[in-house]
């Protein structure tokens, strides 16, 4: 797996390929619109989608914790899909066995469930400078880091040739990172000419030019 680092405001960002992106400095990894119970959604309405796409997910993030040990895990909206199920009780195991890591939810559209348990931290807005975290964004003094989009970059090669990946998209006051849920589909983005992207593609992070 290859990573790629970019900084912003003097701090250092890892852009991991798991789609996430650890500040290291403050030991603090950022991950966006997991939409855990999305598979229970679709399964509630007849279309049999596999409960392991989810389980996959939580096994990741916690690949990622075992990894580089943060201290704080800030989720930028869209944690859930929909209403409760079978789903939202396996991450409610997760946050018991990684009580030693705070969890913080920024708000999104989706978040809409009645109760939350008081492990995870809820907030529609969070300054931590030299970043503001929402899941919209937003304009700030603070460069803004949100998600919600899925993003993803389209690259055309020979004989119209073509693949779409997830990528992360920085510009002067904004960055965007892809969708960390493995069941959400991705949303073709068009960067401005002066914006950084980095395409996720094979275990891959990489600058796009």
């Amino acid at each position: 797996m290859s990573k790629s680092v970019i900084t912003i405001k003097g701090e250092q960002l890892t852009l991991l390929p798991e789609r996430a992106v650890f500040w290291e400095s403050k030991r603090i990894l950022i991950i966006s619109d997991l939409h855990l119970g999305k598979a229970g959604h679709f399964r509630k309405h007849g279309i049999p989608i596999s409960k392991k796409i989810h389980l996959t997910d939580l096994q990741i993030l916690e690949s990622l914790i075992q990894k580089h040990r943060p201290k704080e895990v800030i989720l930028l909206g869209d944690l859930f899909h929909s209403f409760e199920n079978n789903e939202w009780k396996d991450f409610l195991r997760f946050l018991e066995v990684y009580d030693f890591v705070k969890f913080t939810l920024i708000e999104g559209n989706h978040d809409i469930l009645d109760n939350y348990p008081l492990a995870l931290e809820m907030t529609p807005l969070l300054h931590l400078s030299p970043f503001s975290f929402t899941h919209i964004k937003e304009e700030s003094s603070y460069y803004n880091l949100s998600g919600h989009l899925h993003p993803g970059i389209t690259i055309k090669g020979k004989a119209r040739q073509s693949i779409t990946m997830p990528c992360f998209c920085f510009s002067n006051n904004h960055g965007l990172l892809p969708a960390f849920g493995q069941f959400t589909g991705i949303k073709k983005i068009h960067p401005q000419k002066e914006d950084r992207v980095f395409g996720i593609a094979e275990g891959i992070v990489i600058e796009l030019t």
